[in-house]
């Protein structure tokens, strides 16, 4: 019946406009791709326009790739207390409650970590040595962060890497902000972290794939599913990384460590109803790996599916609620 009434009403809204379609546009944003999928009248072009404005001025708060950025600003201030801006507040405030609940596996303050493995916007391709990252460590910790009222309490020395949970919360910011602009049908990807709103013009919802490591060790996509006004992110260690010698470095810091993850899991994905939580979790659980990250997904009852390499072939780890949703499109 409910499929019914949302093709019933795509109908209507066709037959009284004449001008409904369907938009897709794309472009670049945070280094990566973006695409949007959606239905309308406005002239692609336009909505183009509007969206890389708005992706513009995210980006103007939390890259660090930007010098004059608010989180670059931040990064170099001189100062203990820096006053932020609420969108700034908003994203700090989730990404310290995953911090906390994912025992420190979560930390937006692993910059320089990020940046001694070659990873970051003034990374070096050296492979740091133990005593440099012992010392790098000693200004990491989410826990050192406080937000009081509109101001972020923080050392000086240390840093922010806000790039594990950016590209969700912008998924999320851009969904927002196109709803706000009338768009409710939709689907809004970054860099594979994607989100969807209402359905496709037939009434049936979103389907987005999960990526498998490729042919060398599996199928491209892994598995396919539904996303009904959900959001999903995906963390995974098989594209980005670095060489030293004869030794291979993932992208994943363990801010615990210091080190680069070096356990069998090689990407989890979650879905949420947010993507800033699904992209924040999805880095937790890749970061801690498959033993420690399932326990926790079940504890929360977050839905988590993980990828392990075991031998030469891809076992599948998912958890509870995953499984319960998986089967809500299965009846």
């Amino acid at each position: 019946m409910k499929k019914l009434i949302l093709v019933l009403s795509f109908a209507i809204l066709t037959a009284c406009s004449g001008d409904i379609k369907e938009i897709n546009i794309e472009g670049q944003t945070m280094g990566t791709y973006y695409r949007i999928k959606t239905y309308g009248t406005e002239d692609p072009a336009e909505l183009k326009a509007k969206v890389d404005k708005f992706l513009k001025l995210f980006n103007n708060i939390f890259s660090t790739y930007i010098k004059d950025s608010e989180i670059s600003k931040i990064n170099h201030s001189k100062f203990e207390h820096n006053k932020v801006s609420e969108p700034f507040k908003k994203l700090l405030e989730i990404s310290l409650d995953v911090s906390k609940k994912s025992y420190g596996y979560f930390d937006i303050t692993v910059a320089p970590l990020v940046n001694a493995w070659g990873f970051g916007p003034d990374g070096q391709l050296k492979k740091p040595s133990q005593e440099e990252i012992t010392k790098l460590r000693m200004n990491v910790g989410y826990d050192k962060l406080k937000i009081v009222d509109d101001r972020l309490h923080m050392p000086v020395a240390m840093s922010l890497d806000m790039s594990a949970v950016a590209k969700g919360h912008g998924v999320d910011e851009l969904v927002k902000f196109l709803e706000y602009d009338g768009y409710k049908h939709l689907l809004v990807e970054i860099g594979g972290e994607v989100r969807a709103r209402g359905s496709k013009l037939d009434g049936s919802y979103w389907r987005v794939g999960i990526e498998g490591p490729g042919k060398a060790l599996g199928s491209k996509i892994s598995k396919v599913i539904s996303l009904k006004n959900m959001a999903m992110a995906t963390s995974g260690s098989y594209r980005n990384f670095v060489k030293y010698g004869d030794e291979v470095f993932n992208h994943t810091i363990d801010p615990l460590s210091g080190m680069p993850v070096r356990h069998k899991t090689i990407s989890v994905s979650v879905v949420h109803e947010f993507c800033t939580d699904a992209d924040a979790w999805a880095t937790a659980f890749m970061s801690m790996g498959v033993i420690k990250g399932l326990d926790l997904a079940n504890k929360y009852n977050l839905m988590a599916y993980f990828q392990v390499k075991e031998d030469d072939k891809i076992k599948i780890y998912t958890s509870t609620a995953f499984d319960k949703y998986i089967k809500r499109f299965k009846k």
